[in-house]
């Protein structure tokens, strides 16, 4: 009886052995599954980051485009105010200045 208890727990012992190898060896893969998971959700979130940031430079540079085009809308209607102006005293300088060479 003392034989079958020993190869019991031998085969117990065996038993467990292989058990606990393949809980290991299943543990391994299922870390190298999530890993590779993982990986492969980084690079979906870094793709869907770049598409994110170009659209974002898209949309600034169209608003650059706008504004800029605005401020040089105004800065053309305050150059022809200006140039208006200036062309009105620069008949009226001219006039002085002919009245007092003419009138000495």
């Amino acid at each position: 009886m003392a034989l079958e208890a020993i190869t019991a727990v031998e085969q117990a012992e065996s038993e467990a052995a292989r058990r606990k190898a393949e809980a290991a060896q299943e543990a391994r893969h299922l870390s190298a599954v999530a890993e590779a998971e993982g990986e492969k959700a980084l690079e979906e979130a870094s793709a869907r980051a770049a598409d994110k940031l170009r659209e974002i430079r898209e949309e600034a540079l169209a608003r650059i485009k706008t504004e800029a085009e605005r401020v040089r809308d105004e800065t053309e209607d305050e150059v022809g105010m200006l140039r208006s102006r200036a062309e009105e005293r620069l008949e009226a300088a001219a006039e002085k200045i002919v009245e007092r060479i003419v009138n000495g």
